[in-house]
């Protein structure tokens, strides 16, 4: 019996599996209101209700088989709002008082070079965000040198488990309400399963330079609803000079849809940094949008961060813009903007803050203001925190201040104020509860009051 002990204990290190498993689960109540755009007035708004709860599974394992990198992700959500009855939501497209939305849930296998994910999963990159289900498979040699290619069914809101955060903007998620009511131009391929695939050569940190070169190409019924190239390039070794550009180009309507370009030079104590940005919005060739709301935007940005030794950090930047609107001359809209006696498609301003950490607390202030195309406006956020660290509780808070003189909007006119507590004590080392209030005063919704209550949990197995 003596020797029993150690030979039954190196029989179990020999046989136990160094899988481990993370689980973080979240519950939020929120209770707010919004304001109706139908029935209601700017002297006498229409608040809407949310009651809503929210609860978050997340469930991450690695090494499910010894000495292998073979895992697998998943977060799902679960919601109801106690403040939109049934019937109502289903007289709202794309609305849902109560549903179960899976965000993502995919294995993962590597080895070398390689990496393979198969389920649903996100992808990013310069274009947007996409969610699919389907099979993404990655290898980059050890030159640097690789290639990615991908392929599924776009997440769509009538997909199974299925989430519309991540699709284009402009579309409705169906129109079976529209199509049961005889709606004229109702689109019943709204719900029609959408291919999606793409590709990537890519090259990683050779000698500080990474690039790769995209498509991706996405198809409803046989016809193509989305056709992008992109390009991406980044370079940087610690201080100096660093860079990265990027180009997403729409193939369907050849023409550029976004882009973004920064040279930056870091120092020990000072960074300073230039930007020329192409902004437009991203919709799906179903949009109707995608036709007429075409308006991209140029900017370009100047910023120098200033961190000298001590608790303070200080910034100031530059920013002016270009905006690629074409009104029709007849409309009233176009007439104001000609009499705000401004650049008609310019804005101009600019920046500055600092941020201030002594021990526990921590600080920021920021002041920026524009001028020039549609008005002008003028914003202040203080926020300030303390006990972030090991203590158990800690308190944050927000106060915000605008002054907005919108030139198309007469009720987006005069000051805007906020503030917002985030108090937060932790339980255990795996559990968190906090409460965040929140109060909005300001001319368009009157008085606008939230509060979300969240529970945390996060434990490894």
């Amino acid at each position: 019996m003596g020797r029993a002990g150690p030979v039954m204990a190196l029989l179990a290190a020999g046989t136990a599996s160094a899988s481990a498993f993370q689980l973080e689960a979240r519950t939020e109540a929120q209770v707010y209101q919004i304001r109706a755009w139908r029935g209601s007035s700017p002297e006498e708004p229409v608040l809407l209700p949310r009651r809503r709860i929210a609860q978050y599974l997340g469930l991450t394992g690695y090494e499910l088989v010894t000495g292998q990198d073979l895992g697998f992700e998943s977060s799902l959500r679960v919601f109801s709002d106690f403040g939109l009855p049934r019937g109502e939501a289903a007289r709202i497209d794309g609305v849902r008082s109560e549903d179960a939305d899976l965000l993502y849930a995919f294995v993962r296998y590597g080895t070398g070079g390689f990496e393979g994910r198969l389920g649903r999963q996100l992808y990013v990159d310069v274009a947007d965000i996409l969610a699919f289900d389907g099979l993404r498979v990655r290898y980059v040699s050890p030159l640097g040198l690789g290639a990615e290619v991908y392929g599924g069914l776009w997440v769509k809101g009538a997909g199974f488990l299925a989430s519309s955060v991540y699709q284009p903007e402009g579309t409705r998620e169906s129109d079976a309400r529209r199509l049961e009511q005889g709606v004229p131009g109702a689109d019943p391929t709204l719900t029609a399963p959408e291919p999606v695939y793409g590709a990537k050569l890519l090259l990683e940190d050779l000698e500080g330079v990474s690039a790769s070169l995209g498509y991706r190409r996405a198809l409803v019924e046989g016809k193509t609803d989305l056709e992008r190239a992109t390009a991406e390039a980044r370079y940087g070794r610690g201080l100096g000079v660093s860079a990265v550009a990027g180009l997403d180009f729409d193939l369907l309507r050849p023409r550029l849809a976004q882009a973004r370009a920064q040279v930056r030079w870091d120092g020990e104590r000072l960074a300073v940094s230039g930007e020329a940005l192409r902004l437009s919005p991203v919709f799906s060739a179903d949009s109707i949008w995608y036709w007429f709301a075409f308006a991209p935007r140029d900017e370009a940005r100047v910023r120098v961060d200033f961190f000298p030794r001590g608790p303070l950090r200080y910034y100031v930047q530059g920013v002016g813009s270009l905006y690629h609107t074409e009104l029709n001359s007849g409309l009233r809209l176009a007439e104001v903007a000609r009499e705000s006696g401004a650049p008609p498609s310019y804005t101009a301003g600019g920046s500055a803050g600092a941020t201030l950490r002594l021990g526990r607390f921590r600080s920021a202030l920021d002041v920026a203001y524009r001028r020039g195309f549609g008005g002008s406006q003028l914003w202040t956020d203080l926020t300030a925190g303390y006990g972030f660290g090991e203590g158990p509780f800690t308190l944050d808070g927000r106060l915000s201040g605008a002054r907005i003189q919108d030139g198309f909007n007469p009720l987006l006119a005069g000051n805007f104020l906020g503030a917002q507590v985030w108090a937060s004590q932790a339980l255990t080392r795996a559990a968190r509860v906090s409460l965040v209030l929140e109060q909005n005063v300001n001319p368009f919704t009157r008085w606008d009051s939230k509060v979300f209550f969240l529970f945390d949990l996060k434990a490894s197995l």
